[in-house]
């Protein structure tokens, strides 16, 4: 069977995909994914019911049912020629629209406005984070998944260390709680203009070590965003925080950010909210 896709990711599309052996790594009610010989890279395959992600593929939704019926997990996979050949399947990429999941880098800034408007709204936000609080308990009371992301705002070296310690790998799910933090913690300091080179040199040392402490899923997602690149829904975070929005833009924006997997929204929204209150106020 041949399936065109409809979007692709356009970092799919250069010449680090092409001819190299991928296998499919895991597969779910509404996704499934590929992953390279080398386990450096995975791309996600859904439907384009859901928001654009990182390394993502979207296909029609009566198109993807027939492709996750016919595949099975450990399938080898031959990528060339903006084709994707699964053994019953053909994957069609070179009519796909693209997009970018990368942040735009130039010049901007938090506009405090629109940063007290999420406060504002993130306070009357009830959807539980992770460590069983929500965002505004989160962000008022002393937790240790809060302190975590505080140390990660330091630039002292033990304490980014110590902070990650704690948060990698911690939680339940594809894309832990502590992991889904400190991609919101790297989403703000994208925001604000605040990398840390000593924080993403011990993040990757740790995500490059042969055994890591987090799932291959949740890995993918932290080198992208180690590299500046994020989901569509925390892209318009970044946008709607270096503009003047409205509240009713922001409340939009956060409930889309929330919408994302169980707890991986509303945590992703945490760490972002407490890096962006430390920071900003420096």
């Amino acid at each position: 069977m041949f399936v065109n896709a409809c979007f692709i990711d356009q970092f799919l599309l250069t010449d680090n995909f092409e001819e190299k052996k991928w296998h499919v790594h895991s597969k779910y009610k509404n996704s499934f994914n590929i992953q390279d010989e080398r386990k450096q890279q995975l791309v996600v395959i859904t439907t384009t019911n859901y928001p654009f992600m990182p390394n993502g593929i979207y296909l029609q939704a009566d198109s993807f049912s027939q492709m996750l019926s016919t595949i099975e997990i450990g399938e080898q996979i031959t990528w060339n020629h903006n084709c994707v050949h699964f053994s019953k399947n053909h994957l069609l990429l070179i009519h796909a629209k693209t997009y970018s999941s990368l942040v735009d880098t130039g010049p901007s800034s938090l506009i405090e406005t629109s940063k007290e408007n999420l406060l504002s709204y993130s306070d009357s936000l009830v959807k539980e984070t992770g460590s069983q609080q929500s965002i505004a308990q989160f962000l008022e009371d002393a937790n240790p998944f809060k302190e975590s992301i505080v140390a990660l705002c330091s630039e002292n070296q033990s304490q980014q260390k110590s902070g990650l310690d704690f948060l990698m790998g911690r939680g339940m799910g594809l894309t832990p709680s502590g992991d889904d933090m400190i991609v919101g913690h790297l989403a703000a300091r994208f925001l604000l203009n605040e990398k840390s080179s000593l924080l993403m040199n011990l993040l990757l040392t740790n995500l490059l070590a042969e055994q890591s402490v987090t799932t291959d899923i949740s890995k993918h997602y932290l080198l992208c965003a180690l590299s500046g690149r994020f989901s569509e829904p925390v892209l318009k975070l970044i946008e709607g925080l270096s503009t003047t929005s409205s509240e009713e833009k922001i409340e939009q924006i956060v409930k889309e950010v929330i919408s994302v997997g169980h707890t991986s929204g509303v945590d992703l929204l945490a760490g972002f909210i407490t890096t962006t209150k430390i920071l900003s106020s420096k």
